[in-house]
């Protein structure tokens, strides 16, 4: 019983300091199976959250997964709160957390900036380095919905169908000018086809009325 106690006393203390890591922060928590980490210290209202959602759910759906932290304050941050105001160091830290079970990327958004971790390490990208944070719980969270959609490009594509180009006058004395070329050019306007077939059928009608003229002349009824 002995030989079987000591090794696994050795193996829970190699497991607690893990356990321990990884509970140090509430968004790795949250992050394990969520999409979405918000703010403890801050309310985001629904709405943006909802719309934080939707989108983290539709990357996700589009092969592009990127899960968010919004860190408002230090209580955020849990059992590191010294990685306040650092977004780059807070990125690589809980990338790493999350590898084993998550090793896709990792937005984090404070009001000192934004950063993006995957695998335990940072990832380079333009946008979210430039990113510009909005103040408030609600900007983090507006913040956060823009870089998700450049991240993941979850945006619908525009529609191929626009309003068409106001004609400029000019455009418009080109067109009529086009018009009246075409109709001296053999065109017939839709008057001058009417008479034409009222023309044609005055020349079918005449031989007829002048038979029946020529038989209400002869005494025989019958046309000479």
């Amino acid at each position: 019983m002995k030989r079987l106690v000591a090794p696994a006393l050795v193996l829970a203390s190699l497991a607690v300091p893990g356990l321990a890591h990884a509970d140090a922060d509430p968004a790795s928590d949250t992050l394990y199976v969520g999409r979405v980490f918000l703010p403890l210290s801050a309310r985001v209202s629904p709405r943006l959250a909802r719309q934080l959602a939707a989108d983290t759910l539709a990357a996700e759906q589009a092969g592009r997964p990127v899960r968010v932290a919004l860190i408002a304050s230090r209580t955020d941050l849990g059992g590191v709160p010294a990685l306040f105001g650092k977004p780059t160091a807070y990125a690589a830290f809980l990338a790493a957390e999350l590898q084993f079970v998550y090793p896709g990327r990792v937005l984090i958004v404070m009001p000192q900036g934004a950063a993006l971790g995957e695998r335990g390490r940072l990832a380079a990208n333009a946008d979210v380095v430039r990113a510009k944070v909005e103040p408030g719980a609600d900007g983090l969270a507006r913040t956060a919905i823009t870089l998700v959609e450049k991240l993941a490009d979850v945006h619908a594509p525009p529609s191929a169908s626009g309003p068409l180009p106001s004609t400029t006058p000019a455009q418009a004395h080109v067109q009529s000018t086009s018009g009246a070329t075409a109709k001296r050019a053999g065109g017939v306007p839709a008057w001058g086809s009417a008479l034409i077939a009222v023309g044609a059928i005055a020349l079918l009608l005449v031989p007829g009325v002048w038979l029946a003229r020529r038989r209400a002349r002869s005494p025989t009824g019958r046309a000479p």
